[in-house]
């Protein structure tokens, strides 16, 4: 099977003057051509460093140790500087999280728009207004909004304008970082309905990072969930929502309120993520889990395949019958 992305076994770490911080630590995915795949976790998980690790924008304290990033049968991580720069925003572009990001507080949206399609397709002036203005027209922003600084926008404004930057160079990837953070629901699935849109129309692939489940579950075909900077869980957003395997993904899918499940009492996982500077032996969410054994604590779990998807738990067969309430022992109401 061809895949647009596969990052294999991703390992980064921040140094600190308080130690070696484990951002990533294992993270698997495999994202095919024309796929919009999910990747969810807690605040901390380890999304933003994944975002800008595919890129090569971490900051200079940051270092990838291990693994692979694999763009279009290409090792991003062994390509020089300069053929990096041309793979950015022309081929993969990036939106930032939160809505005042990635935005230049002093010039104005359209331009920064068509400083993007100058540098990558050098068109002349005429034809990059006339994209400008096309591009506006797609993401439903008027022309005033093309001669307004960011800050003279609305917070939806704003998002829609790094929409409007992301698909400017109509690239193959887009890494969306927290896309519905900042916004209030309305906002957020009008969000989702323009994604669907520019995705339907433009055909690129899409990299969504959030841990707002509800809003992924609306356009996501894959999900992905990590948890302190690991790959837990890989499997399609059926599956995922309808039969989590994982303790931790059963956790997070109990504590979604859905109609369906009107009686049962949300679930709330006990403890809270392992500290990155000093992460538990073995499965990192031992220490949280009611079903954790002596092989847990001692040997860290590995992926394999069940039903379908990818699961590192060392009871997997034993657990990917059992609801998330039925697991957790939450009682109905």
């Amino acid at each position: 099977m061809r895949y647009l992305l596969e990052i294999e076994n991703l390992k980064v770490q921040y140094l600190t003057k308080q130690g070696a911080v484990h951002a990533l630590d294992g993270v698997n995915l495999y994202l095919k051509p024309g796929e919009i795949l999910g990747v969810a976790g807690e605040t901390g998980s380890g999304k933003t460093t994944l975002a800008l690790s595919i890129l090569r924008l971490l900051p200079r304290n940051a270092r990838i140790i291990d693994g692979k990033i694999i763009f279009d049968n290409i090792n991003l991580l062994s390509l020089p500087i300069e053929r990096m720069q041309t793979i950015r925003q022309e081929r993969i572009s990036l939106i930032l999280q939160g809505t005042s990001k990635g935005l230049h507080p002093v010039i104005p949206s359209g331009w920064q728009v068509g400083e993007a399609i100058e540098y990558h397709e050098g068109l002349p002036p005429e034809e990059i207004l006339e994209s400008i203005r096309n591009i506006f027209r797609e993401v439903e922003l008027g022309t005033r909004a093309i001669i307004s600084l960011p800050d003279e926008l609305s917070v939806g404004m704003r998002q829609k304008v790094k929409i409007a930057l992301a698909i400017s160079t109509k690239p193959d990837l887009i890494i969306a970082d927290e896309p519905f953070v900042g916004l209030d629901p309305p906002m957020q699935l009008l969000m989702v309905f323009l994604l669907k849109k520019l995705y339907e129309k433009y055909g690129f692939s899409m990299l969504i990072m959030s841990h707002n489940l509800g809003r992924m579950a609306e356009i996501c075909d894959h999900m992905a969930i990590i948890y302190a900077g690991e790959t837990l869980e890989y499997n399609t957003t059926y599956n995922v929502f309808n039969q989590p395997i994982h303790p931790y993904t059963k956790g997070l899918i109990g504590a979604i309120p859905r109609l369906k499940h009107i009686k049962r009492r949300l679930i709330s996982m006990p403890g809270s993520p392992p500290s990155a500077l000093n992460p538990p032996k073995g499965c990192k969410f031992w220490p949280r889990c009611p079903y954790a054994k002596d092989l847990c604590k001692e040997k860290r779990p590995p992926l394999v395949y069940v039903n379908g998807g990818l699961v590192a738990c060392h009871f997997a067969d034993e657990l990917k019958d059992l609801s998330p309430w039925d697991f957790w022992g939450q009682e109905t109401i």
